[in-house]
């Protein structure tokens, strides 16, 4: 076979896999819940026929993978399971597994459930081995964007970053046993000098995270850096969308009856080399808290002499170790919906940790005090409708257990709708390659919005329950011909109306909400602040 026809035949192989992936793992899904159907109660008619058409399906991908395999010996070899899996269930097909008394001494340990069982878990976890991406280098790139105003001389500012970067380097080796590599991106121009907050640099800095790809991401700006609590602060590093943010100010700015200092200044560089390496270790989990006699993780304060180059303390090096293979990241390129899901999952789950205590922070549940066009759109058609007979005609004849879904239903796609019509998944514009902790970022961001709308939910049923406890006329409702025949109404009947009102105020609540993107994202808490 001639060269091109093999690059053919890859090219042809590879198209085919990219088309066939969503359909075969929800073919592989549905295989899954079958077997455990079949294990618990069995598979009628109708079931058992859908088995063997996807066995059917699963052969002929096979048959046509392998028609299009240049090294077919090969690939035989990397699917022998799968090809066992392929022969076996023709037994069933024929009944012969009666005939085979000793493997039927459980249910579980039929040839066709063991094989089927194998299948589905290799099809699973070549699928989750694809969507979490190849494992990453051992080695750390850190991306340098270098934010600054029109009025800054963006040359001083560029050779303060490459010096502390370079510098930083031999600690931050010596600490996780990895190479550390750091690389100045294109700078961006800010459009005024006023102080800025973390969230007004994140997008930014994700989009060049996703285009690096880098591990990690440092803005270094000369503009001041406002916390959430509107405190001043020299940095601030977030673990969660490994982003950290440096401001210049301080470091350069002139106390009372001293000169300015510059960039070049020794003090300047020595403070920033500090800061630089306690972002850094606050973002490979490290703390100020169990560090106090560190000259790098305990809280920063600028210098006043020069002092020797700071290192870390031999019980932070052996947290770095203990964390260095887990820092690079992974990197999902050119994926579908399907497989970027997984990739978001995964990743949630591999920094559980991580994930859980931005939600603590931030207070989730409470957020829609902090966003009153959201609450507001929410709560205002609600007392129009807690006032209306068709709704208190529907709501009350309703079962428990439809409001229910219809709840969690609507919460849900209520969340979807707001995290994707207000661009909240980091990085705003769609790339190519998504990183391990934007994908951990984007589920934090998820769930902080879900949460949102089942505060809001609570918040907005118990509005209404309190309006019809003890407002609502209790004579209105004879007045209504479709609620004649309302004998009673008791408190479960009103608990249930008030959900079903307030299932439809979140709902209108994300189509009207009009939330700007960076105030949303400046209350989900992703920055640490030490004070």
């Amino acid at each position: 076979m001639s060269v091109l026809n093999k690059r053919r035949r890859y090219h042809m192989l590879h198209k085919l896999e990219e088309h066939l992936e969503i359909p075969m793992f929800l073919l592989a899904v549905a295989w899954l819940v079958l077997l455990l159907i079949e294990l618990t109660k069995g598979l009628s008619l109708m079931q058992d026929r859908f088995v063997m058409g996807i066995w059917i399906i699963f052969i002929l991908e096979y048959l046509l993978k392998f028609i299009l395999a240049p090294h077919k010996l090969r690939y035989v070899k990397q699917q022998w399971l799968t090809l066992i899996a392929l022969f076996i269930p023709a037994f069933r097909a024929f009944r012969l597994l009666n005939a085979i008394r000793v493997l039927r001494v459980t249910p579980v340990l039929t040839t066709t459930r063991m094989v089927r069982a194998l299948t589905s878990g290799s099809r699973f976890i070549r699928a989750m081995q694809e969507a979490q991406g190849p494992q990453p280098s051992p080695e750390m790139n850190v991306g340098v964007l270098l934010a600054v105003s029109r009025s800054t001389d963006v040359s001083a500012i560029r050779s303060f970053a490459h010096h502390i970067s370079e510098q930083a380097k031999s600690p931050l080796q010596a600490g996780s046993g990895i190479d550390w590599k750091f690389h100045i991106t294109d700078p961006i121009m800010l459009e005024s000098e006023n102080s800025l907050r973390p969230s007004d640099f994140l997008d930014d800095a994700s989009l060049r995270m996703a285009e690096g790809p880098f591990d990690a991401v440092i803005v270094i700006t000369d503009v001041g850096l406002l916390s959430r609590q509107k405190h001043m602060e020299a940095g601030l590093a977030s673990s969660v969308t490994r982003v950290m943010i440096m401001s210049t100010r301080e470091l350069v700015a002139a106390r009372r009856g001293d000169p300015a200092r510059g960039y070049a200044s020794d003090l300047v560089l020595q403070d920033g080399l500090t800061l630089l390496l306690h972002l850094l270790g606050r973002m490979c989990g490290l703390n100020d808290k169990t560090s106090r006699q560190s000259s790098i993780m305990r809280p920063f304060r600028r210098s006043d002499e020069v002092r020797p180059k700071p290192t870390f303390t031999d019980k932070e090096r052996r947290v770095l170790h203990k964390r260095a293979p887990r820092l690079p990241e992974r990197e999902l390129r050119g994926s579908n919906v399907l497989t970027r899901l997984v990739f978001h999952m995964l990743m949630a789950f591999r920094h559980l940790p991580t994930l859980v205590r931005p939600l603590l922070r931030n207070r989730a549940l409470l957020l829609p005090l902090s966003l009153p066009s959201l609450a507001t759109a929410a709560v205002a058609p609600s007392f129009l409708l807690v006032f209306t007979a068709e709704i208190w005609d529907v709501g009350l004849n309703m079962s428990n257990q439809t409001t229910a879904w219809y709840a969690v239903v609507s919460i849900v796609a209520a969340s979807f709708y707001l995290v994707r019509i207000q661009s909240l998944f980091l990085p705003h514009r769609e790339k190519r390659v998504l990183t391990e902790h934007l994908a951990v970022a984007n589920a934090v961001i998820f769930l902080s919005i879900l949460l949102a709308c089942v505060g809001l939910f609570f918040l907005v049923a118990s509005l209404m329950f309190l309006v019809e406890i003890y407002i609502f006329p209790e004579g209105l409702m004879k007045t209504w011909p479709t609620l004649l025949d309302q004998v009673e109404i008791n408190w479960g009947d009103k608990a249930r109306l008030a959900a079903f009102i307030s299932t439809i105020g979140v709902t209108t609540g994300a189509l009207a909400g009009g939330l700007d993107s960076r105030t949303v994202i400046r209350h989900l808490a992703l920055f640490h602040e030490e004070r």
